[in-house]
């Protein structure tokens, strides 16, 4: 618990719109820069991961700064052949065996002027400094690190499918079903590896059926909308578009088209996000579980998102007594992590929320 507590002080020390570069890169042990960087790098994830007791949380926070690192590859190149290259060198820099026991190669190297701001810089500065993120990688159990491979692997072949697929189509993407995949791609894949490593830490067998994967693919949805939801301005203006309708919009008419998607998003992650009661509550864990906490906070800032969205768009969708609150969330999780049946009651309460939500955008007269 010691170590848990001196997490989340950290994270809630971070000041992520000045973060100290010269510091962080300052810092030469693998692990430590590790767990100083995390809370600059990450959004929610960081929080999540700070939650955890040490032996699930140390897979755990180089398995989320390799995927930033992928994420790095993808989104700051300015060309598509570029972001490809980039993903492809990443990728195949881990072409050691399953278990990864010889340490990677050196990690693509990006120029420093593709930063647009102060959380562009720490994303290139945790790769440039991969080398030291992959000491601490290789400090892991084998089966932790093949889980690891597994997850990069994945995650890089389904982003390099994303920018094949952006390129081929103008610079966005087409329809539900591609919007999806590229969901499960980015974030239904690290739902599935957090599934694997719990599996592993409850002396399972890690690999999950097609069930599992169908609902950690919605689950990844309604989180990453959230995320696509948030940046919508800025990935319009570097021309990527998660929905044709704003790149067919014209400039003068791009504030309402954007307030549009946001709608069309809202709608969609509502429907999916009912699903983080089954999936979460599939899980398996002891009777006193801190990955349960971690987990039903991912839940809680998911659904914080959207409750905060539909604000914005004034739409009084979610039921009152359900929203998220700072104190409501800090008793939703003590209650998580301290018995399987409080765990239970949070999960219906987030369920219900947005089973609501998605009834109520349902009725014509909304």
């Amino acid at each position: 618990m010691i170590h848990v507590a001196g997490r989340l002080l950290e994270n809630l020390r971070a000041d992520r719109r000045r973060p100290p570069l010269a510091q962080l890169d300052a810092i030469g042990d693998g692990e430590r820069f590790a767990w100083s960087i995390l809370p600059y790098a990450a959004r929610t994830f960081s929080f999540c991961i700070a939650l955890l007791p040490r032996r699930t949380a140390r897979p755990l926070a180089v398995a989320y700064l390799y995927c930033r690192m992928l994420d790095t590859c993808e989104d700051l190149p300015r060309d598509a052949a570029a972001k490809e290259a980039a993903l492809r060198a990443f990728v195949d820099r881990f072409e050691a065996g399953d278990a990864g026991a010889d340490a990677p190669g050196p990690a693509p190297v990006l120029s420093a002027d593709l930063a647009r701001d102060e959380r562009d810089r720490v994303y290139l500065l945790l790769l440039a400094r991969a080398d030291r993120v992959d000491r601490f990688f290789l400090l892991l159990p084998a089966p932790q690190r093949a889980i690891i491979l597994r997850l990069v692997r994945r995650m890089g072949e389904g982003m390099l499918w994303a920018v094949r697929t952006f390129a081929a189509q103008g610079g966005a993407l087409d329809g539900q079903q591609q919007l999806a995949r590229y969901c499960f791609e980015v974030l239904g894949n690290p739902m599935l590896f957090a599934e694997e490593m719990q599996r592993l830490e409850m002396r399972l067998d890690p690999e999950v059926g097609a069930e599992r994967r169908a609902l950690a693919a919605e689950v990844g949805e309604a989180i990453q909308l959230a995320n696509v939801a948030r940046d919508l301005e800025k990935d319009c203006d570097a021309g990527v578009f998660y929905l044709r309708a704003l790149m067919e919009a014209p400039a003068a008419e791009r504030p309402a088209a954007i307030a549009a998607a946001r709608l069309a998003l809202l709608r969609r992650a509502v429907v999916v996000g009912r699903s983080f009661r089954l999936y979460m509550a599939g899980i398996p864990s002891p009777r006193v579980s801190l990955a349960r906490g971690a987990g039903l906070l991912m839940a809680l800032f998911t659904l914080a998102f959207w409750q905060g969205t539909a604000r914005r768009l004034a739409l009084p969708i979610f039921p009152d007594e359900l929203r998220v609150t700072r104190m409501r969330a800090l008793r939703m999780v003590a209650r998580s992590v301290s018995s399987r049946r409080g765990n239970d009651v949070v999960l219906a309460q987030i369920e219900r929320s947005f089973g609501e939500a998605a009834a109520r955008l349902a009725d014509p007269r909304t």
